[in-house]
């Protein structure tokens, strides 16, 4: 059950002071919530506190989320508090929330604005005393500022990363991603919050382009990053090169009907060459009997070493997508094989940054 958001509120508001109270020198005097102050609204809280002699005030406001397409209205909104309570001494404006995204966190930062969130996150820009505490984001709340990155929603962010810099409505996004119109426009609004979108028009003619590559990959590159490598099934195919190998597969995979797709450096080196010689081939290959029969077909033996084909095994092996089909080979769409080349190993981070560079950030 959910909890109410006053009960969340003033969790979020204890654990801030409970933080606050165990930082060197530091001494919470009063908590009032929801003051009076006489103006329009009022905050959720006014807490005084002492650090090192130097008195000051926070200015509190509770939001369930932070992301950044909202964050200059609640500066304003806190602002706003301040200003009809006239004090001689310094006010700092707080925002708390049981999850604040990267890029609202960066923005607070930069405007000299304080937050908290769940995980005991502190950001604290005293005029007076300055205190940064970077923790963990609870997994509950990760998993929830996370989940634009996973299944469907996943294929909708590949699909307005490719079309980029072009406008597309929600149906087009979704007859291209394979996602349902309801998780494409649920996804276009989760990026809206982050302000990675520009929009035009309403209804049914809304319009919507990404302002640029760069946030996107960076926020997703960076959670790949903290992922867990996905299981890799290792077989050894008779084949005299990559090139040889990728041929077999297709012409297996097109005997069998196993939707495939080759990822990671065989991929990267189709996009956008940079290796001379590549020994191993990664796919996905939708799970299944034809996966069965295309891996005997291939006359595939599994192996521990020296292994030349590994399928990716993870539950987006459900729903292969494919980017380009280069000389009859089938390939991942580059963001698949850019996010899968950051999870390799060897010179595999080397290849992802020139793929980003020559395919996706150009």
């Amino acid at each position: 059950m959910e909890k109410s958001e006053a009960v969340e509120t003033e969790e979020l508001v204890e654990a801030m002071c409970e933080v606050l109270a165990a930082l060197p020198d530091t001494v919470v005097r009063h908590l009032e919530r929801e003051p009076n102050l006489g103006g329009r609204g009022r905050p959720d809280a006014l807490v005084d506190i002492s650090i090192r002699g130097h008195d000051f005030q926070l200015v509190v406001e509770a939001k369930k989320e932070l992301f950044p397409r909202d964050i200059h209205h609640n500066i304003w909104q806190l602002q706003t508090y301040s200003e009809s309570r006239q004090l001689a001494g310094e006010q700092v404006p707080m925002l708390l929330a049981r999850a604040i995204s990267k890029g609202a966190r960066d923005i607070l930062q930069i405007e000299q604005v304080g937050y908290f969130d769940s995980g005991g996150s502190l950001f604290l820009p005293s005029k007076t005393a300055f205190v940064l505490i970077d923790r963990a984001t609870p997994k509950k709340a990760r998993r929830r500022l996370d989940s634009i990155f996973r299944g469907k929603r996943a294929q909708v962010l590949q699909a307005i990363i490719a079309a980029w810099p072009d406008w597309v409505s929600v149906k087009e996004l979704a007859e291209k991603s394979g996602a349902s119109p309801a998780t494409t426009s649920e996804t276009l609004t989760e990026m809206e919050k982050r302000d990675w979108l520009e929009v035009e028009g309403a209804g049914p003619a809304k319009l919507r382009r990404l302002k640029g590559r760069g946030p996107v990959l960076d926020e997703w590159s960076r959670i790949v990053a903290n992922q867990k490598r996905p299981k890799l099934e290792r077989y050894y195919v008779p084949a005299s090169n990559s090139e040889d190998l990728a041929r077999r597969l297709d012409h297996a995979c097109r005997e069998t009907g196993a939707p495939y797709a080759v990822t990671a450096e065989a991929a990267a080196q189709a996009y956008a060459p940079y290796l001379t010689n590549i020994s191993q081939l990664k796919c996905r290959i939708r799970k299944g009997r034809a996966q069965t029969e295309a891996l005997r077909l291939l006359d595939a033996r599994p192996v521990s070493e020296g292994w030349n084909l590994g399928i990716i095994d993870s539950p987006a092996s459900q729903d292969v997508a494919i980017g380009e089909e280069i000389s009859g080979i089938c390939y991942a769409p580059c963001v698949q094989v850019y996010l899968d080349l950051l999870q390799g190993s060897g010179r595999s981070k080397e290849m992802a940054d020139h793929l980003r560079a020559e395919r996706l950030d150009a």
